[in-house]
């Protein structure tokens, strides 16, 4: 016998007749009925609505097809109705039953078959309660289950986070242990070639001692606590000169003691005024200090704070503030960026390295030629042999915004401000400028508009080879006239000249402008056999006066940080970037 009554597996749509469900669906008011039959309800309607025949829920509806679209199939009828039938033409009961079946009108059943048919009702039941329990809260069953796969996905991530911190963690930490053991073992080899000058150690005691044993009373004479803060000023001072690394080029000694042994010959600054020509100088003439002396020992040479070492050749170097804190862009020629951060103002503590990553694929080969950064991108000006140059825009983390841009004209060098993109033009010696793009979409527009600056007609003789600027001034180095014309960016005008000559063996390559104060700092390179090796940096006040200088070897790019201090680039067979101030 079947093990659902038919009055189970009926729709009841009319009281005084019942049939078997056909496509069962369920109303809002959960009760079930043939889909047939609550459609045939719904068009018998005229106010738009139903009346449950069960409870006599009024359900109100726009229209039929909505009405049919929010019916909701009930699956586990329909399976009822199906098993239903099969019971009904196949009964589980054994063949004495089945002819008592035919024969007593009461359907009498044997002790087996009874209790069989007992359990697989009793079965069905139960399986018929769970249903009622899906039917009743079916939301909160599929939230208990998607709150349970969510539990487990955070803990998965949870766990992979962690362990993704800690190889982080353990990497900086060797990575940190390496920089610093290295440093030691520079600092090592450096107190080893860098024997203490006791002569200059007693030439600076000396006046003192002899000031004290003339005077009667010096404790009247000298205050104190003045001259020990004095003493220690200088024996720190003496002190970062025997850490600077093995790498610093010897103190060159003046020209009067041994001219044939002074490669970096004398110099010369001279100002002239803006109308008048650039006067022949000869290379015998020297370049005064702020005190008067002309040898090169008189000027005082600026003091390293830290030293790092980096995988690629800092060949380009560019400085964001950021803060407190100020970022190193380091670019290779072949476009390989390492990036470091350090406080300002200086302090002796090493920069803190933040990542390396390459601008070209490994399989593209770009020679950079300049590089600049500003706020919203970084610009990569870049050439391959008989091209005039591209131009690739590049986000501060290295992912490409723009390019390649093809040149029209071959550009010596782009240069970055507050507010411009800066471009010497090598074919029309004009110095131009553009915007600087905000957005991906502005770049294209902007640089199709060109400012034209200055240009540098063939009777000046001035070919524009560098440039550099700070807040309110433009500088420009000549090639061949060893010049620096100094601009005001706002009017135009120029406000100052001047020549500078280091002999016949040196020539000015690089130029910078200090912040605030506008004092210019010149690299001047030894060139021998074509190859620089050596190179001599010199800080000129405003009135052409050498007060600063720094001597290297294998010196590469160099940039002036927001608090004047002076970061440089150096090949010693690795990367190596140095701080002076």
């Amino acid at each position: 016998m079947p093990i659902f009554t038919r009055d189970f597996v009926s729709c009841h749509v009319k009281s005084f007749e019942s049939h078997l469900y056909k496509d069962p669906v369920m109303l809002i008011c959960s009760h079930v009925f043939c889909r047939s039959c609550c459609l045939e309800l719904a068009k018998m309607s005229n106010d738009q609505s139903i009346t449950c025949p069960t409870c006599s829920t009024r359900i109100p509806f726009d229209n039929i097809d909505q009405f049919a679209n929010n019916l909701i199939s009930h699956g586990t009828l329909a399976t009822m109705v199906q098993q239903y039938l099969r019971d009904e033409n196949n009964h589980r009961i054994c063949s004495s039953c089945k002819n008592n079946y035919r024969n007593d009108t009461f359907g009498n059943l044997c002790k087996t078959c009874k209790i069989y048919n007992e359990n697989v009702k009793t079965k069905i039941m139960q399986k018929i309660a769970e249903c009622d329990d899906l039917l009743e809260n079916p939301i909160g069953i599929s939230l208990e289950s998607i709150h349970e796969q969510a539990n487990q996905l955070y803990e998965i991530i949870d766990r992979q986070t962690k362990s993704f911190f800690q190889q982080i963690d353990q990497y900086q930490e060797e990575l940190e242990n390496l920089l610093t053991t290295q440093q030691k073992t520079n600092d090592m080899n450096a107190l080893k070639h860098q024997p203490i000058d006791i002569d200059a150690v007693t030439r600076l005691v000396e006046p003192k001692l002899n000031a004290l044993r003339s005077c009667n009373n010096f404790l009247e004479n000298i205050n104190v606590e003045k001259e020990i803060k004095r003493l220690n000023d200088v024996a720190d001072r003496q002190l970062r000169l025997f850490k600077h690394r093995a790498d610093i080029v010897p103190i060159l000694s003046g020209p009067t003691e041994n001219p044939s042994d002074n490669i970096f010959g004398e110099f010369l600054s001279k100002s002239i005024g803006s109308d008048s020509q650039a006067s022949s100088l000869s290379s015998n003439q020297s370049m005064i200090n702020t005190h008067g002396d002309t040898s090169l020992q008189s000027i005082p040479p600026k003091l390293p704070m830290w030293t790092v070492v980096i995988k690629a050749l800092p060949t380009h170097l560019c400085v964001y503030p950021l803060g407190k804190s100020t970022i190193i862009f380091s670019c290779s020629t072949t476009g390989s960026i390492s990036l470091l951060s350090y406080i300002s103002p200086v302090t002796y503590d090493s920069p803190r390295y933040i990542r390396s990553f390459n601008l070209f694929p490994g399989h593209i080969r770009y020679v950079v030629q300049s590089f600049t950064v500003f706020s919203r991108f970084m610009l990569a000006h870049v050439h391959r042999k008989y091209d005039n140059g591209t131009l690739f825009f590049f986000t501060h983390d290295g992912i490409l915004e723009y390019g390649p841009i093809e040149l029209s004209n071959p550009i010596r060098q782009y240069m970055a401000d507050e507010n411009r993109l800066w471009a010497i033009d090598s074919i029309t010696q004009t110095i131009f400028f553009h915007g600087q793009p905000l957005f991906r979409d502005d770049i294209s527009s902007i640089l199709s508009k060109r400012d034209i600056f200055i240009t540098f007609d063939d009777q000046s003789n001035f070919v524009p080879i560098r440039m550099a600027s700070n807040q309110q001034l433009l500088a420009v180095l000549g090639k061949d006239l060893q010049q620096v014309f100094i601009y005001n960016k706002i009017s135009r005008e120029r406000i100052l000249t001047s020549h500078f000559s280091a002999g016949i063996n040196m020539n000015i390559w690089d130029i910078g402008l200090f912040p605030r104060d506008n004092s210019l700092l010149l690299k001047f390179d030894w060139q021998f056999d074509g190859n620089v090796k050596r190179s001599l940096f010199i800080h000129f006040n405003t009135k052409n006066q050498s007060v600063g200088r720094i001597e290297g070897k294998y010196c590469l790019g160099s940039v002036i940080g927001p608090n004047k201090e002076i970061i440089l680039g150096l090949n010693h067979r690795t990367g190596i970037i140095r701080c002076y101030t």
